[in-house]
This record gives C-alpha cells, structure tokens and sequence, in this order.
C-alpha cells in the first residue's frame, strides 16, 4: 500500500490593513490549474522543485530562487521530481505595494509591474522569509511588518532599475522632529506607521522615506533603538530584565535580548552584571 502524498497549503493574514496574506505550501502530486491573482504575488521556492508556465514561458525554479507575478498574469504550477515541493508565498494588496514602491522610486507611477518572474535575489529573499515569519508569529508587531513591506518595494524598484537611494539631510524637518517627539513621549505603547505619519501630517508612505533620510533609521529601527536606550538606563539602576521588557513594548525578554544582543553584543542581563561588578 503506497503512502499517502503529501499536500498542504497553509495560509494566514496580517490584518491590522497591512495587507499581506502568507502561504505556505507543501505539494507532492497537486498541480495548480492555470489562474491569476489580483495581489503582487512573490515567494521563495525552499524544497524540491518549481515548475510553472507564464508569460508563455516554462520555469523550474529551485531551493532559494524568487518567484514574482504581478496582478492579473496567468500562470499554472507543479512538483518537479520526486522531492515534494516546499515553497513560502507573500500575496500583497497591489495598493499598498504601489503606495510603498512610490515612496522608495525615483517616478512617480500609478503602478510598479516587474519584469522578471524568476531569478536569484539573497537580499529579497531574506526579506521574503522574514515578512512571513512576521506575519506567522503570535504577536505581530505592525510596525516591523511595514518596515519589511517597505524593504521589499525597495529591493523590487531596485531590480527595476527606478529605485532613489535613500538622501541624507542634516536639517531637520519640524513635522519629522514632531514624529519623533511622538516617539519619545509615547515609547512604551504600540506605535504604528500610521500613529507617526498622522503626528507628523504627512502621507505614510511619504512620511517613511523621509524618516530614514532625516534620522538615518526607519521608524521600526529608530523606535527599537531607542528602546534599547532606555533600558540601558533601566538595567544600570537596577531594574529586572523581565519588568523592563513589559515596560518598553518588547513581547518577551527574549524578545528584548536578541534586538539588545544585536546592538551590543551580549544580552541585558549580562550587561547589567558588568556594571554591578
């Protein structure tokens, strides 16, 4: 008696209107019948093999290759081999991929439609990954969502060629100083993209390039980074790790220790028992 094939397809949404819906599929003998999405559709192939027809074209895409299709192109799909087919999938809502690439382009275009369907991209497909890890985790934090949507539209305009290196200013906006007042005055809540750039009276997806260019540091990395800070100065006067990661809008001390490893290291316990010595 033969084994049961292996067939499954996983989906899970971002809410919170960030519009990103995650699969992640496992396909031994199914094969998709042609059709087309109404989302920007762009995944990592991570076991076995892809193939799949579009734009007239037949691909078989391996472990770590891209796949991409714009809105509306037809395309089919199936296992290549023996090896079941393993692959991760990010459908994004056109409109804020379009909102997100305008900021990060050097044009201005109602629509940003790539060109390529299948390649090879370390840098998008670490984003790829994280994005739906993200979306998958317990307790999602909206921010470093958007702050990966924005990476992916970066990295996306770049392969297009309309990409606008983010600029440097070192005179500082008043309604970007104001955003990062909110910050500042409101560190231990939830803040979203959207909280900021109403602060600062800006569109979010303007308000986002212009962040990074007057701070060196998009919103999520700015308001972890100043999270950070102030539980250097928690843990120096003594406060318990797991007080000061509730405190300072951290899901977990774990959660805590590896953005405080990040930035110096070792972790905050570990910290805290250098300056007591």
């Amino acid at each position: 008696m033969s084994a049961a094939k292996d067939n499954t397809f996983q989906f899970v949404n971002s809410g919170r209107d960030l519009g990103v819906t995650v699969l992640n599929a496992v396909m031994s003998d199914f094969a998709y019948g042609r059709h087309a999405h109404e989302e920007v559709a762009m995944g990592v192939t991570l076991d076995g093999v892809q193939e799949f027809s579009c734009k007239g074209k037949r691909f078989s895409s391996v472990p770590g290759d891209i796949i991409l299709f714009n809105p509306d192109e037809a395309h089919n799909g199936n296992p290549g081999g023996a090896t079941a087919l393993k692959y991760t999938m990010l459908y994004l809502d056109p409109a804020v991929f379009n909102g997100l690439a305008r900021s990060a382009a050097a044009n201005d275009q109602a629509e940003y439609r790539a060109g390529e369907v299948h390649f090879s991209d370390p840098v998008l497909r670490a984003l790829i990954l994280r994005t739906a890890r993200l979306v998958a985790a317990p307790r999602r934090s909206g921010l470093e969502i958007e702050s990966c949507l924005y990476g992916l539209a970066r990295q996306v305009t770049s392969r297009m060629g309309v990409y606008r290196p983010d600029g440097w200013t070192d005179s500082k906006d008043t309604l970007l100083l104001r955003a990062r007042e909110y910050i500042h005055d409101n560190i231990e809540d939830d803040i979203s993209i959207d909280d900021l750039s109403r602060a600062a009276h800006l569109s979010k997806y303007h308000f986002i390039r212009l962040f990074r260019s007057q701070f060196g540091l998009t919103p999520h990395q700015y308001i972890i980074n100043y999270r950070i800070n102030r539980v250097r100065e928690e843990l120096a006067a003594g406060a318990p790790s797991s007080d000061v990661a509730q405190r300072f809008g951290f899901f977990d001390v774990s959660h805590m220790n590896r953005h405080f490893k990040r930035a110096y290291g070792l972790t905050p316990r570990q910290y805290q028992i250098q300056l007591t010595k």
